[in-house]
């Protein structure tokens, strides 16, 4: 599903596709990655979600911030040296 057709879905949709993973960009669209963790809590998601990252060098950061925000998702970060 592309960024502009999940910007596009609301709390009942998003539960309604009962996902098991998502993936997405650090910046997918509008959203960052923290908003998008937080939309897919709110739907009842409790999966993995991989969230695609240029190199940075503590990418930890951005597990602690969702981690901390939505503790009930499982959350991976993939590094990509070609997102930058």
């Amino acid at each position: 599903m592309s960024c502009s057709d999940f910007e596009q879905l609301d709390e009942k949709q998003l539960a309604d596709l009962r996902l098991d993973v998502v993936a997405s960009l650090f910046v997918c669209g509008t959203l960052d990655c923290l908003e998008i963790g937080q939309r897919l809590v709110e739907a009842g998601f409790s999966g993995r979600y991989y969230v695609l990252i240029p190199e940075l060098p503590d990418p930890q950061i951005i597990v602690d911030e969702i981690t901390q925000s939505c503790p009930s998702i499982d959350i991976q970060v993939v590094t990509n040296p070609l997102l930058i």
